[in-house]
């Protein structure tokens, strides 16, 4: 039995296609080479940021369909981010999720009668990151935003309640800050988000929410922007390792106000938040870890 020894595939390419010293072979064996370099090159895995925070504040309250008088009181808020760095713009462009709840119990100054405010937030911006140095960071982007909620008053009897439905597109800017203490990263951040355009629900004024279910309401939504809607958000936090956790703190100022129909409706809010955050990244077993990672931020 003869014994077979099995030839590099460069060698079978060589011996059996192309000759040693022609310009095809040079050519092909530059290219596969050069391909084989670029398949082995260990390029850093992508690191997905996560924080959980649960707030507490204090809101305002104003609403014209309800009351004519101003309330005031606590809020009570759940904040959840997440932030990821996309394949877009040579890697430099991320995504972010945004989840806020707030629960507001406020009260007129007679002690009277009180307002329950309850507003489900969803954000998602997309953001260019511009490194600036080592330890500072700008990202800006579009946004785009959804808000649902209520505001219900306890003394009235034909229309205790008000909705809130919004639909919009904005603007955002993060600042991302990193100062070494002891050889331990203290990160500050700052954001402002601030829609610009969009759709909202209101009704017209003086018109019971029975008459709009009973389908006698011409018109519900209307296009929305700064002449009839102005919102933002600002969130300024840092960030402090201790061991295997990390612990964020923030403070979260919201401002929403309609004028829209001879309605006015206007919710602000200081909220302090504190809970944790972490970056991970989930286990692909067709691609090895290769202990080199990279974050959103520095």
């Amino acid at each position: 039995m003869k014994l077979v020894r099995q030839l590099p595939a460069i060698q079978i390419i060589k011996k059996s296609i192309m000759p040693k010293n022609s310009i095809m072979y040079n050519l092909f064996l530059f290219l596969l080479i050069a391909f084989s370099a670029r398949s082995q090159e260990e390029k850093p895995v992508s690191l997905t940021y996560q924080s959980s925070l649960v707030g507490f504040g204090t809101s305002h309250v104003y609403d014209s369909y309800l009351s004519p008088l101003k309330y005031s009181g606590l809020n009570i808020g759940l904040f959840y981010e997440q932030m990821r760095m996309i394949g877009w713009g040579s890697g430099n462009f991320s995504s972010q999720h945004q989840f806020f709840i707030d629960y507001s119990y406020t009260e007129n100054k007679t002690k009277t009668a009180s307002d329950q405010t309850g507003l489900l937030e969803y954000n998602y911006a997309m953001h260019y990151r511009f490194n600036l140095n080592e330890n500072f960071q700008v990202f800006a982007g579009p946004q785009a935003g959804v808000l649902l909620g209520f505001i219900y008053n306890s003394r009235n009897g034909n229309n205790p309640a008000s909705a809130k439905v919004n639909v919009d597109l904005g603007l955002s800017g993060i600042a991302a800050y990193k100062l070494m203490i002891r050889s331990q990263p203290i990160r500050f951040r700052y954001q402002f988000d601030l829609p610009v355009a969009g759709s909202m629900y209101s009704p017209q004024f003086g018109e019971s929410y029975y008459e709009i279910g009973l389908g006698n309401s011409e018109k519900l939504f209307y296009m929305s922007s700064f002449h009839n809607h102005f919102t933002f958000k600002n969130i300024l936090s840092v960030e402090l390792p201790l061991n295997w956790i990390t612990i964020r703190a923030a403070l979260v100022n919201s401002f929403y106000q309609t004028k829209i129909n001879d309605l006015t409706t206007q919710w602000r809010s200081n909220t302090f938040y504190l809970g944790i955050s972490k970056s991970f990244h989930v286990v692909n077993g067709r691609k090895p870890d290769n202990g080199k990672y990279s974050g959103v931020f520095k």
